[in-house]
C-alpha cells in the first residue's frame, strides 16, 4: 500500500498522465425536467455509451451522473475532442426525446490534482443530493455507484436480441463492443436495459486520483464546504442534502446569534439566515423553507426569481 507520501505521489503521476480534464455540465437550475421516468434515465444512460464510443481513444469518461433535467461530466482529452463528443450526445438527446429547447452544454478545466478529485465526487453526490432515496453509492444513472464497490449482475451486449437492442437505443441496431455489459433491471412496471457504467467509464482511473477507498468515502461524506466553490463556478443549484445543510443551519446560528435552537430564532433572523443559505450555500427556496419553517410566501418574496 505504501505510506501517505508514496500514495500522493502515484496519485499525482496519474493525474499528470491524463491531463487535461474537463468538468462538462448542463444547467440544471432553469432546464425543465427532461427524463420523467427511469425508462427516461436509462435510454440516457445508453445515448452516454453511444457518445463515448464514438470518441473511445480521444476522450476519456473518468466520471458521469444523470439527473432528471441535467448531466455531469468528468472527462480527460483534448478540449475538442471532448466538444465533438460533447456535440454527438446533445444531437442524439434532442433527436431521441425529440426536444425542442436547445441544450446548451459548459465544460470548465480542472486544473489540479484536488480539483479533479472534488469535482469527481461533486458529481457523484449530485444524484444523492437531489434524490432523497439514494445514496452516493446507490443512485444508478451515473458511475457513482461503481467507485470502490462491486459491480451488479450483468450480460454481455452480444446476448441482447435484436429487438432489445433497438429499444435500447430507440434506433436501428447498434454496434458496440461485444464484451460490454449491460444491466437489465425491473423498473416502475417494465423492465429497462442500460449500458453497464464500467464499459464505457474509466472507474480505475478516476479512483487512482484517491489514495484509497478511505479517502474517497471521507471526501464523499465529510468534505461538504469544497464543493460549495463548484457549484458557485457552474452556476450548480443546491449541493447539500436537507441533513447536511442543517448541520451547517445550526453552526451559523450558534456563531453569529448564540442560539442553540432554530426555533428560538425571530422572523427577522430567520430571514438574514436565509440569505445566508441562498447565497452562500446555494439552497433552494423549497429547502429554504424546510429547514427554516418559514413560508413558502416568506421565501418566494425574498427570492422571487428562485420560486418553483
Amino acid at each position: 500500500m505504501g505510506n501517505y507520501i508514496e500514495r500522493e505521489k502515484i496519485c499525482e503521476l496519474t493525474f499528470q498522465k491524463y491531463r487535461p480534464y474537463w468538468h462538462s455540465y448542463t444547467c440544471g437550475k432553469d432546464t425543465p425536467i427532461l427524463f420523467t421516468n427511469n425508462q427516461d434515465l436509462s435510454l440516457m444512460m445508453n445515448i452516454i455509451a453511444q457518445a463515448a464510443y464514438e470518441k473511445a481513444g480521444e476522450v476519456i469518461v473518468m466520471a458521469f451522473a444523470v439527473m432528471n433535467n441535467h448531466f455531469h461530466f468528468v472527462l480527460s482529452g483534448d478540449i475538442r475532442s471532448v466538444n465533438e463528443m460533447l456535440s454527438f450526445l446533445l444531437k442524439r438527446t434532442k433527436r431521441v426525446f425529440k426536444l425542442d429547447k436547445i441544450l446548451n452544454v459548459s465544460s470548465k478545466p480542472i486544473e489540479d490534482l484536488a480539483s479533479v478529485r472534488n469535482h469527481i465526487v461533486y458529481v457523484h453526490r449530485n444524484g444523492y443530493v437531489t434524490n432523497p432515496e439514494h445514496t452516493p453509492f446507490s443512485y444508478p444513472w451515473g458511475s457513482g455507484a461503481y467507485y470502490y464497490t462491486l459491480v451488479r449482475n450483468s450480460i454481455p451486449f452480444s446476448d441482447l436480441t435484436s429487438i432489445e437492442n433497438r429499444s435500447m437505443f430507440h434506433s436501428r441496431d447498434v454496434k458496440l463492443p461485444s464484451e460490454w455489459q449491460v444491466i437489465n433491471e425491473h423498473s416502475e412496471g417494465n423492465s429497462v436495459f442500460y449500458i453497464a457504467p464500467p464499459s464505457f467509464c474509466a472507474i480505475r482511473l478516476g479512483m487512482s486520483m484517491f489514495r484509497d477507498a478511505h479517502h474517497y468515502f471521507a471526501a464523499i461524506s465529510k468534505n461538504v464546504e469544497a464543493y460549495s466553490g463548484i457549484a458557485e463556478e457552474i452556476d450548480d443549484g443546491e449541493f447539500l442534502t436537507d441533513q447536511e445543510l442543517f448541520s451547517k443551519l445550526l453552526q451559523i446560528v450558534r456563531e453569529k446569534y448564540r442560539i442553540a435552537a432554530i426555533r428560538d430564532l425571530t422572523n427577522a433572523q430567520k430571514l438574514d439566515i436565509a440569505r445566508v443559505l441562498h447565497y452562500e450555500y446555494r439552497s433552494s427556496n423549497g429547502q429554504i423553507r424546510r429547514l427554516l419553517g418559514l413560508t413558502q410566501y416568506d421565501v418566494d418574496r425574498i427570492f422571487p426569481l428562485s420560486k418553483a
